[in-house]
C-alpha cells in the first residue's frame, strides 16, 4: 500500500510552524488545503515545540528553560497510565481551532519525538535527560500525545497523517557514536517506530543533512518501516550515492514516499516568484535524483511538495500567499517529471 494518496501527490506538505499576527489568521488559508495540518505559532512561547508537550508532565518548569525535575512518582505516572494526553489550546491552538472546521477527508498533524525531547530537556542539575530510562519515558509520554491527537483527529478526519519532528537525531546519534551517552541508535528508532498508533499515516521529518543520516553501511531512513519522509532538498540536494539511491527505491517500492523540501522558508530566500523557485528546485531536484539512480517513474507517484523547514522565519504575508498559490503545486509537479521523462 502506497502512503500517499493519489489525490495527493505533488500537493503541498505543510511542515507545521507559521507566522502569523494572531492564533486565528492562518485558519482560512490551512482549511483550503488538500491536506490541512495543524499550524504551529512558535513566536507564542506556549507552543514552542518542547514547551507544548512537556508541559503535560507535572513537574515542567514551564517558566524556565526547558528543565524538568522528575520525582519516581511522575515517572511511574507517564509509564502506568497509557490513557490519551492532548495538549490544551493555549498550547495548540491550531490544533483546536481546525478540529472546529471539520470533516476533513485527509489532515496531517505533528509531535515532538522522543530523542529530540530527551535532547531538549534538561535536569535540574542542569544534565541532558538522555538516558535508557528517560527515553522510555518520553516515549510512553509521546505515545500517549499520539494517542490523544488520533482520538481527537480521527473524529473529524477520515485520513491521518501523523509525523514526528526530530531536528535532534543527528546530535543524539554523534553522541552515542562518542559514547557520551548510554544508549543505541537501534533503541532511538525502535522508541520512534512506537509512537505511530494504529490507523494513522507515519510521517518523519528530520530537518539536517538527510544524506548522512547513516550508521555504517545502514541508510537510517530508508531502512525503516515505510512512511512519508519530509527531507530538505533545497540545502541538501540529492546527490547520492548508488546504494543510498537504491535504498531509497526500495524503500518507495515498500510503499514509502517523499515530501520534497524544495521551496526556501525565508523571505530573502525568495529572489523570484513562489513557482518560478517552485519549478527550478523541481528541475534540479529530479536531475538529481535521476542521475544518483533514484527512480523518477516511482517518485511521480509518491511524492509532495514542501518547504525546506517550517515557515517560523517566513513573513506572514507571504506565509500566507505560498498557501494560496499551493494549489498550482500539483500540476507544476506532473510538467517537471513529464518534461524530464520525455526529454
Amino acid at each position: 500500500m502506497q502512503l500517499v494518496p493519489q489525490r495527493l501527490v505533488g500537493c503541498f506538505f505543510g511542515v507545521g510552524s507559521v507566522r502569523a499576527e494572531t492564533p486565528t489568521a492562518p485558519i482560512d488559508y490551512v482549511t483550503e488545503l488538500p491536506l490541512p495540518y495543524w499550524y504551529q505559532l512558535p513566536n507564542l512561547p506556549e507552543e514552542d515545540m518542547i514547551r507544548q508537550f512537556a508541559y503535560l508532565v507535572d513537574g515542567y518548569e514551564e517558566e524556565e528553560d526547558f528543565t524538568l525535575d522528575i520525582d519516581m512518582y511522575t515517572y511511574r505516572e507517564i509509564l502506568q497510565d497509557d490513557s490519551p494526553l492532548l495538549p490544551d489550546e493555549e498550547h495548540a491552538h491550531g490544533l483546536h481551532f481546525l478540529h472546529s472546521k471539520g470533516p476533513f477527508l485527509d489532515f496531517k498533524t505533528q509531535q515532538t519525538a522522543p530523542a529530540t525531547m530527551a535532547f531538549s530537556i534538561r535536569g535540574t542539575d542542569g544534565g541532558q535527560l538522555l538516558s535508557k530510562s528517560m527515553i522510555v519515558f518520553f516515549t510512553s509520554l509521546m505515545q500517549r500525545v499520539a494517542a490523544g491527537q488520533a482520538e481527537f483527529l480521527g473524529k473529524i478526519c477520515d485520513n491521518l497523517v501523523l509525523c514526528q519532528d526530530d531536528p535532534a537525531f543527528g546530535h543524539v546519534i554523534e553522541m552515542i557514536q562518542n559514547k557520551r551517552i548510554s544508549l543505541s541508535i537501534q533503541e532511538i528508532q525502535r522508541a520512534t517506530e512506537s509512537i505511530y498508533p494504529k490507523g494513522v499515516i507515519p510521517a518523519y521529518h528530520y530537518c539536517d543533512d538527510w544524506r548522512r543520516l547513516t550508521l555504517g553501511d545502514k541508510y537510517l531512513l530508508w531502512e525503516s518501516n515505510p512512511k512519508i519522509v519530509h527531507i530538505d532538498v533545497l540545502r541538501y540536494p540529492p546527490i547520492l550515492e548508488s546504494e543510498q539511491a537504491e535504498e531509497i527505491n526500495q524503500f518507495i517500492e515498500r510503499g514509502g514516499g517523499l515530501a520534497l523540501g524544495v521551496l526556501p522558508n525565508t523571505d530573502d530566500a525568495f529572489s523570484d516568484s513562489i513557482m518560478s523557485l517552485l519549478r527550478e528546485g523541481l528541475e534540479k531536484t529530479t536531475e538529481a535524483f535521476a542521475r544518483s539512480g533514484v527512480s523518477i517513474e516511482l517518485l511521480q507517484e509518491n511524492a509532495m511538495i514542501s518547504t525546506q523547514c517550517g515557515l517560523s522565519h517566513l513573513s506572514s504575508g507571504l506565509a500566507e500567499q505560498l498557501h494560496r498559490e499551493s494549489h498550482k503545486f500539483p500540476a507544476a509537479f506532473r510538467k517537471a517529471i513529464s518534461t524530464f521523462l520525455t526529454r
